[in-house]
Formats: C-alpha cells, sequence, structure tokens
C-alpha cells in the first residue's frame, strides 16, 4: 500500500512488526526481501515520487575543513534515495579491507568479507548485473590483454557497471503492492523514542511538511538514510539519552570517511606494451565492464598504505559532478528533466542531458587538465600513449571527522547536521606513496613511466559523494555503534543499514557492499521477527 502522509489525519497511529526508515538502496532492498515474510512493514520515506525542493533542503548543513559538495546537493531525498542519479560503479570490498591492519588505527570489523559472500549473487541480480564474479580470470577470455603487471606492487582489477538501477522504477512498484508493507511518502523521523525504563525503541515520532503528526510503533527498527543522516537521527533522539541514542562513548558521527577522486597525473607508455582498451568501459553482449589498476594486498600491508585505484583514461580526461553540490534551485531543473527523459524510457537524451551539464559544469577543470596533458604529450611524443590517471583513494578512519549537530535546525524542529572533514597525512601520503611506487615498477618492467601532479594536487580532491563511517561497525561499544548484525550496541531493537556501518572503506565504490550488508540484514531480521 503507498499512502501519501500528508493525508493521514484520519488514519490512525501505526504498529508493526518492523519500522524502516528511508526508501533508498537499502531500504527497498530490505523490504524487497521481506515481502514474503510473515511481518507487518511500514516504510518511511521523507521525500516523494518525484524531487522537490522543500523536502531536498532538510538536508542543510553546515561545514568545516576541506572544501566539499553541499550537503543538501549530494544525496537524494526522494523515493529510490541516491539510486534515482549514481554512477553504476560496482565491486565489493577486499579482504584486507575487513582486516586489523596494525598500522592503521581504528582498522578492523568485527566480520569477515567471507559473511557477504552469500548474499553477492542477489545483490548482482538487484543491481542487474551479468556476473556475480569479479575475479579477472572469469572475465579475461572476453576482454583485451591488459598491461603485465606481474612481479610489480599492482594488479588489475575489474570493476562491472550497473546500468544505473532505479530502485524505485525497478522495485518500487512491488514493493507498494505488498499485502504486508505500507509505504508512506513525504513521513520524515523526527524522534526515536525508547520505552520507559527499557533499551527498546517503542515509537517513532514521524511529521510532514504540511504540519501532520503521527507515530509508528514497531518491534523493530532500521535506520536506512544515509551516511549522515543516520547519525544526525541518532544524535538529535536526546529526550531518554542526553547524548542521543547508541551515543555512550561519543561514537556517533565520528569516523566519516570519503573516497578521495581526483585526477592525478599521466602515465607515459612505451608502444606496444598493453592495450588500453581492457581500461575502457566495455559494453560486451550482457555485461559492462572495465579495468583499473591498484596496489596488491601484500603490497598493501608491506609499505603500510591505504588502498586506491587507478584509472587509465584520455589524456585529457576531466572529471565532472554534474547535478552534485549545485544549490538545489539550480538542481531542480535539470534533475526533473533528467528523471523525465529517464521515466519515458529516453535513457540516451537523458546520458546526453547529464554529459552536456557535465561538460559545462567541467569547463574550469578541462581546461587546467587540457594543459598537463598538452605538456605531458609534448614530453612523452616519441615514447608512446599518454594516459591520464585518476585516483579512488581509501580514507584512514580518523575520529576528528565527524558529523556533529548544528544549533541551526530545518523546518520540521530536528538540528542540521555539521560535517567536519580534513585530509589527513596518511591519506595523502598513501596517494602520493602509491603513484612513486607505479613509477618505479613501470620503469623497471620496460613499460614506461608516471608523472606526478602538479603540487597543489589536493586542491582537485572530490568525494563520490560516499558518506561512510559515522555509525561504524564494532567488536564493543567503546569503539563504534553497531555490532556484528548490524545493531545498536545499547538499544535492542534498533538496526543501521548503509555505509555509515563502514569500519574502513577500502577503494572500492560502496553500492555494492552495502546491498549485500542489507541483505545479510534482512535474513537477521526475518529469523528474528518470525520466531
Amino acid at each position: 500500500m503507498l499512502i501519501d502522509a500528508r493525508g493521514l489525519d484520519r488514519y490512525p497511529n501505526f504498529d508493526c512488526d518492523l519500522c524502516i526508515v528511508g526508501a533508498g538502496i537499502c531500504g527497498l532492498a530490505l523490504a524487497d526481501e521481506l515481502r514474503a515474510a510473515h511481518l507487518s512493514i511500514v516504510l518511511l520515506e521523507s521525500g516523494g515520487i518525484n524531487y522537490e525542493l522543500p523536502t531536498q533542503a532538510l538536508y542543510r548543513g553546515e561545514q568545516e575543513g576541506q572544501a566539499y559538495f553541499r550537503l543538501d546537493g549530494c544525496r537524494w531525498r526522494m523515493f529510490g534515495g541516491s539510486s534515482n542519479r549514481w554512477g553504476g560503479w560496482c565491486r565489493p570490498l577486499d579482504e584486507i579491507d575487513f582486516e586489523r591492519r596494525p598500522w592503521l588505527e581504528h582498522s578492523g570489523w568485527p566480520i569477515e568479507a567471507k559473511a557477504l559472500e552469500p548474499y553477492e549473487g542477489r545483490a548482482a541480480e538487484l543491481l542487474e548485473l551479468a556476473d556475480p564474479r569479479f575475479e579477472l580470470e572469469a572475465w579475461r577470455h572476453r576482454l583485451p590483454a591488459p598491461l603485465p603487471l606481474e612481479g610489480t606492487q599492482f594488479e588489475n582489477i575489474l570493476i562491472q557497471h550497473s546500468p544505473e538501477t532505479n530502485f524505485a522504477e525497478r522495485y518500487g512498484r512491488r514493493v507498494c503492492a505488498a499485502a504486508n508493507i505500507t509505504v508512506l511518502l513525504h513521513a520524515n523521523l523526527i524522534a526515536l523514542k525508547l520505552a520507559p525504563l527499557s533499551s527498546r525503541v517503542s515509537e517513532l515520532k514521524v511529521a510532514t511538511l504540511t504540519g501532520r503528526h503521527f507515530s509508528v510503533c514497531p518491534r523493530a527498527v532500521v535506520l536506512a538514510t544515509g551516511g549522515i543522516e543516520n547519525a544526525r537521527l541518532l544524535l538529535a533522539s536526546q529526550a531518554d539519552r542526553g547524548a542521543g541514542l547508541g551515543n555512550e562513548f561519543d561514537q556517533v558521527g565520528r569516523y566519516f570517511m570519503e573516497h578521495l577522486h581526483m585526477p592525478f597525473g599521466h602515465v607515459l607508455l612505451r608502444p606496444g606494451v598493453g592495450d588500453n582498451r581492457f581500461y575502457r568501459r566495455t559494453r560486451l553482449l550482457d555485461a559492462q565492464v572495465r579495468g583499473v589498476i591498484k596496489p596488491t594486498a601484500s603490497a598493501q600491508s608491506a609499505a603500510q598504505r591505504l588502498a586506491a585505484s587507478f584509472a587509465l583514461e584520455n589524456a585529457s580526461f576531466f572529471q565532472g559532478t554534474p547535478f552534485l553540490g549545485w544549490p538545489p534551485r539550480l538542481l531542480y531543473a535539470p534533475v526533473v528533466g533528467y528523471h523525465g527523459l529517464r521515466r519515458a524510457r529516453l535513457a540516451p537524451l537523458a546520458n546526453a542531458l547529464k554529459h552536456a551539464l557535465q561538460r559545462v559544469h567541467s569547463v574550469p577543470t578541462r581546461v587546467r587538465t587540457w594543459r598537463r596533458a598538452r605538456a605531458a604529450h609534448a614530453r612523452g611524443r616519441a615514447r608512446g600513449p599518454v594516459y591520464s590517471l585518476y585516483v579512488r583513494a581509501e580514507q584512514a578512519p580518523h575520529p576528528a571527522n565527524r558529523v556533529t549537530l548544528s544549533a541551526q535546525r530545518d523546518e520540521l524542529g530536528v538540528p542540521l547536521s555539521r560535517l567536519q572533514w580534513r585530509i589527513q597525512p596518511l591519506d595523502s601520503q598513501s596517494v602520493t606513496g602509491w603513484l612513486g611506487a607505479l613509477d618505479r615498477d613501470l620503469r623497471a618492467s620496460g613499460l614506461g613511466h608516471a608523472e606526478a601532479p602538479p603540487e597543489n594536487w589536493t586542491e582537485s580532491i572530490v568525494g563520490g559523494p560516499h558518506h561512510m563511517g559515522t555509525t561504524r561497525m564494532s567488536r564493543e561499544p567503546r569503539t563504534g555503534v553497531v555490532d556484528a548484525d548490524c545493531r545498536v550496541h545499547s538499544v535492542s531493537n534498533l538496526y543501521l543499514a548503509g555505509s555509515s556501518l563502514f569500519t574502513t572503506s577500502g577503494h572500492a565504490n560502496p553500492t555494492f557492499t552495502i546491498l549485500t550488508l542489507a541483505l545479510r540484514l534482512a535474513r537477521t531480521l526475518r529469523t528474528l521477527l518470525e520466531h
């Protein structure tokens, strides 16, 4: 059942087995997995079917430190969440990402990578990937040969591209049609309340921007509202615990992480040493894939550096971020146009609009990158092709990078978020260290060499935007917020979903991993609540 909460004056409050807050990728995947369960489910979504400025404004926030996207311009507060506009990059985290690295403080998940392997097939299906396998051997016969990196500190790996699956359009209808699920749009969670003398959530206070107020009383709750909003809602729920829920040890909101994305120098290769087609986005009969270069796990451990991947792009490659970080009023018309074309099944025109906006948005970056590429071509003209390197790098979990509450409040009375985010020395040293290692290995192997970016390269850093780590998974409550089952340590029926759970981030885009975590959580909840 689909209900607009703005018309709820004639409805009673809701009792249910499970309330899921947030109808993005995690929330819709959870609801979809539990359609056949013997459970009554309420799914709350702050937005509507379409992009709306007043709702998007609830994401407003303050920022301090490294230049970053506007908080109300880099996530989507609407049915389907950020699946309404994402890049489609898919790859699970590596085994080393879950391990405790003695040289990396605050590392080590309470689960191993293999705990998520049983859910990878279903995650690939939901993301409309042709094959759940990411091992290069499974694809090698279908792809051109990459650079021969054997014997170096680096390896070639594979990225799969989802067709940018929109979870609202792909799965929303069947979730809304499920007999056991009630979907409430324009329904904003403003506070979680505990039962008296209890560690259980007994009531969710919900409001609409039109002045309606009601409650949901569930047996269990899942917050799936994103890496910043998950922390904000826990911190703002202070009626029963003054520091907020799950925050007895001041862990909620800490360890905010991003992936550091940026153009990062050039590679000049000797003629004939490799086929750059391996590193391009390639459309096969049933899949879209591309290769990238990354340091091996053993090289990471030996060098004590964070993870990273290097994409080989055209020499004049630029990186634009259309629709991201723009003021919502400027964002509104392009987003509405983009979604209108996609809903009309005119994906080529939608992509053309996206690319046109990318070009407009990226003019300054394009000019700088073109000048660097021209200089690199001049240096490498006699030695072979020149490629731009684009890095996607891990950031160390640091407690000072955090989400707190602002003194300002939104239209519903909830304190705004305040993001403090800075690049730490290990973050930047890891990226420069890997570039130096790549240069040495290419030279030693006779493949070519890598050239460093300008000294002010950190000014080019952007994020995914991937908001990770703010309600991190940990073995005990002094070092994190949720346990290995995604349950808040100190609240017996409150669970979280999404990349806010990440203990460390790796280099891979988080979507595939957050989906496997959500599918694992769905199984946990079904086992718990059906018995």
